[in-house]
């Protein structure tokens, strides 16, 4: 794009909306990036009687692969806890071929995890291939009898049959 056309463009710093976002990076990273509005932080402050900024805010990863996650029930579960300012985090040590979702959330004086947002469901790439992109696309939700959603990698589809 030439300089021209970009002279006073500035990036939106904030869209005053809640989200968080997961993307592959490789086999054994993925990148999360949110936001928390105002109106959230603000009942978050209520609630803890103290300034938002003074929580200690926290990323949950949940590995789900080949469940039916419910929110409780992953495979393993890592809390990652945040600098103050930060609104986006590398999260490295995947596995690859594997689906992964993470909340945002803070952890209360008990030192409870108490969760903001969930991000979408994203599918690490099997390690050391080259040729597969490495984006959510390589998810496929699997609809169940009780009509909740298992995540599945499309690798893995072969191994399972229907009914």
């Amino acid at each position: 794009m030439p300089q021209s056309m970009l002279e006073g463009y500035e990036t939106p710093g904030a869209f005053g909306k809640d989200m968080l976002r997961l993307l592959v990076r490789d086999a054994h990273a993925v990148y999360a990036y949110w936001e928390i509005s105002n109106r959230k932080k603000w009942l978050a402050s209520q609630h803890f009687g103290c300034d938002y900024g003074q929580l200690s805010k926290v990323l949950r990863l949940y590995d789900i692969t080949y469940i039916r996650f419910d929110g409780r029930n992953a495979n393993r579960t890592t809390d990652i806890e945040l600098t103050p300012e930060a609104d986006n985090w590398y999260i490295t040590g995947l596995n690859g071929d594997a689906a992964y979702a993470v909340d945002f959330g803070v952890y209360s004086w008990e030192r409870q995890f108490i969760p903001f947002i969930r991000s979408n469901v994203v599918q690490t790439p099997r390690a050391g291939s080259t040729d597969r992109d490495a984006s959510s696309a390589d998810i496929v939700p699997v609809a169940s009898a009780d009509g909740q959603a298992v995540y599945l990698p499309r690798a893995g589809l072969e191994h399972f049959g229907s009914g």
